[in-house]
């Protein structure tokens, strides 16, 4: 009696054992089951997702949504055998703040004009030669072509259709190749220099380079801070190159404050109203 006893009691301690075991597989089958079938279905979830559509990022309001990928004028280095900088022509005339070329934040001191108020520059000024071609800034919409007090006219263009947050502006041109609504691609020949008050430039025409913000009174921000990264560098050598050369050429190295800009052609890189 004693050994069957003891075989019963063998015989339940394997049941139990046999017991415990099925039921730690199956945990580690279901613990497993719900590690895995996460891991999958995350990895289905990503692999239906659109590889078409590319991934977005949020755009700071307050930052132009994209960068100048020409500066309208063609700027090259100083050439003494053509006394050219690609379309600036270099001149020891009496000119205006000595300057064919007036950096974003110039101080322009009173005059008659303003009623003898200081003024400081919205928009970086490009005097070269009548009849010299004016490019798109950027890929986009001509938004607006204005007609300003100067009898000449501004290309406003968006980079979406019917946006008008962001305004990439060439002020001060004539024979206006584009009207409202037409599509641009940056380079693209848009208009011609302005002969806005060229008796006081040597018969210079005139273009200014805008990047404005807002709506009626807009905020203008430093173009040559949102350079895209296809012509930044070279853009801002040549700006450099084009300062000393120009203060070289007209004798006098006062011309330009290279050390107080925050980038070549920005003296500041506050906003500014107008």
């Amino acid at each position: 009696l004693a050994t069957m006893k003891h075989k019963q009691d063998q015989a339940g301690f394997h049941l139990v054992a046999i017991l415990l075991a099925v039921v730690v597989v199956g945990v580690i089958s279901v613990v497993g089951w719900r590690v895995f079938g996460d891991k999958k279905t995350t990895t289905d979830i990503a692999t239906t997702q659109d590889s078409s559509k590319p991934a977005t990022t949020p755009i700071d309001p307050n930052q132009p949504p994209v960068k100048l990928k020409t500066i309208g004028v063609n700027l090259d280095t100083y050439n003494s055998t053509t006394n050219h900088a690609g379309d600036f022509v270099f001149t020891k005339a009496n000119i205006l703040l000595s300057l064919i070329l007036s950096p974003y934040g110039q101080v322009i001191p009173g005059n008659s004009a303003n009623d003898y108020k200081d003024k400081t520059n919205p928009q970086p000024e490009f005097r070269v030669p009548m009849g010299t071609n004016v490019h798109s800034l950027i890929d986009g919409y001509v938004t607006n072509v204005p007609k300003l007090y100067s009898d000449d006219y501004s290309v406003m263009v968006s980079p979406v259709k019917d946006e008008m947050n962001w305004q990439y502006e060439t002020e001060h041109v004539i024979n206006v190749l584009v009207k409202p609504g037409d599509h641009v691609t940056a380079g693209q020949v848009i208009a011609q220099v302005s002969p806005h008050n060229k008796v006081s430039y040597d018969g210079l025409g005139l273009v200014e380079l805008g990047i404005l913000h807002g709506g009626n009174s807009p905020q203008h921000v430093c173009p040559f801070a949102y350079l895209d990264d296809s012509i930044k560098a070279d853009i801002q050598k040549k700006l450099l190159a084009f300062f000393k050369s120009w203060e070289d050429y007209r004798a006098n190295t006062n011309l330009y404050d290279e050390a107080k800009m925050k980038v070549p052609g920005c003296i500041t890189l506050d906003p500014i109203n107008g």
